[in-house]
């Protein structure tokens, strides 16, 4: 029995400790541990607390607890979707994505554009994004492979 509402400010360490197991256990099968420490040490509920106002935020509670979360930004740009690893396959990310774009829609874009790690790819194929290239992404002294990703809007 999920729920999805949007993110509240008691949430945010909740958000940031899930981020972070999620990088360790489940992004770390497709990235070297390096990135992997540098990624995973940037989350803080600080940083979601401060980003609030510039974005959408929602989190999918199943049990009294975070399952998963989501948001985008104002510039029809999905900035992220992480999914405990305990409910993954469990229509998780999926609820969710289905969300942030209505949300994009009701804002008027017609084309959302996301940053895929490699492990979040072949899920956001089935959803109907299309690889638009390669790309790398910057994280102190570390370089990450991504895929930048479209998808048209209806």
């Amino acid at each position: 029995n999920m729920k999805i509402r949007l993110a509240k400010d008691q949430d945010y360490s909740e958000l940031a400790h899930l981020h972070r197991q999620t990088i360790r256990k489940v992004n770390s099968k497709d990235y070297p541990q390096d990135i992997i420490n540098v990624w995973s040490s940037h989350k803080t509920a600080k940083k979601y607390r401060d980003s609030a106002n510039k974005c959408k935020r929602w989190v999918a509670i199943i049990n009294n607890k975070i399952a998963g979360f989501c948001d985008h930004n104002f510039e029809c740009e999905l900035c992220g979707l992480y999914v405990h690893k305990d409910y993954l396959l469990k229509g998780v990310g999926s609820r969710l994505l289905k969300i942030a774009e209505t949300s994009l829609l009701k804002q008027g874009c017609k084309k959302i554009t996301i940053k895929s790690t490699i492990t979040a790819k072949d899920f956001y194929k089935k959803q109907g994004y299309k690889v638009v290239k390669k790309a790398i992404h910057k994280m102190e002294n570390q370089k990450a492979q991504i895929y930048i990703m479209t998808k048209k809007l209806a």
